[in-house]
């Protein structure tokens, strides 16, 4: 293990020791890094889930460009409230939901999501009213406290019957079950929820923003580079290194995130050792395929 490499976070300076191709795949998985500008976010949701059960619950309309964080925003609170596995006296607790609006046109289509995400068996067997309990019974026993409906402005591009009909769905699972709800969608969001004047009026509003080259990214920036297991320090918080940033990715986080991270792969491959403003360059149009072809030896093993 390294024993340098004070610009790492002390779990990824072991990753150093990693043969090249593996500190490359390392790169690019998945990572979501909590921010300054989503604490505010975090914060109200936190409010709506450990406050006490409302018989008028309230809910959260989170807005933003695609790639602005909505997604791993989600992943995140599924992980910030993780279930509990079930006990001699207790079962199973599943304290958040999360289903995805794309297509759900009618109420069935969201309440078969929700039993099929809740893990009960043959969930399309369920018609009408037994469906309907099914999710009420289900999401009690379970002790849900919190449901995330995401790409919520799909609602707008059905018909007004439809609209109305997975709006009401909303407002009904709020009123019968007393919890707060997440929906997660584009900026046309909150034209969705406004749609209907008593949701709108038990919802809150708040959207991720545009990055720009400031000290919030370079808060942002500080903990990315941390975590890319590089020989070397990039500087990655430099004004210059910023502005380019924010050009490549017009200020869009999941693209920040990306080419920092592809860029981290190239820096591996060229024996850089350290993200430079070529490799960004270079990362912003092209992501580094080699990093994920198989190793040939193992194919022709």
């Amino acid at each position: 293990m390294s024993t340098q490499a004070s610009h790492l976070a002390p779990p990824v300076r072991a990753d150093l020791d990693l043969a090249p191709a593996l500190r490359a795949r390392r790169m690019l998985a998945e990572r979501f890094l909590p921010h300054e500008r989503l604490q505010a976010v975090i914060d109200y949701v936190d409010f709506l889930f450990y406050r006490p059960m409302q018989t008028r619950a309230s809910g959260l309309v989170v807005s933003g460009r695609p790639g602005a964080g909505k997604s791993m925003l989600a992943k995140c609170l599924l992980k910030r409230y993780p279930q509990e596995q079930a006990t001699d006296t207790q079962p199973i607790s599943l304290p958040v939901l999360s289903i995805e609006m794309t297509g759900a046109r009618e109420a069935k289509t969201l309440y078969n999501r929700m039993l099929a995400n809740l893990g009960v068996p043959d969930a399309m067997g369920y018609v009408g009213a037994d469906r309907e309990r099914m999710v009420l019974k289900v999401c009690r026993a379970v002790r849900v406290r919190m449901l995330i409906l995401d790409e919520i402005q799909d609602v707008l591009t059905s018909t007004a019957r439809q609209q109305r009909i997975a709006l009401d769905t909303i407002k009904y699972l709020m009123n019968e079950l007393q919890i707060p709800i997440i929906t997660l969608g584009t900026s046309a969001a909150p034209d969705a929820m406004q749609l209907d004047e008593h949701l709108n009026a038990r919802f809150a509003y708040r959207s991720l923003p545009q990055w720009e080259a400031d000290a919030f990214l370079t808060s942002f920036l500080s903990a990315l580079e941390s975590s890319l297991p590089l020989h070397q320090p990039s500087g990655l918080t430099s004004l210059e290194t910023r502005k380019l940033l924010v050009k490549l990715s017009g200020g869009v986080l999941d693209k920040i995130v990306k080419t920092v991270c592809y860029a981290g792969a190239y820096a591996v491959e060229t024996g850089e050792e350290r993200i430079t403003a070529a490799l960004l360059q270079r990362a912003a149009v092209q992501p580094p395929a080699w990093a994920v072809l198989p190793d040939p030896v193992q194919v022709a093993a």
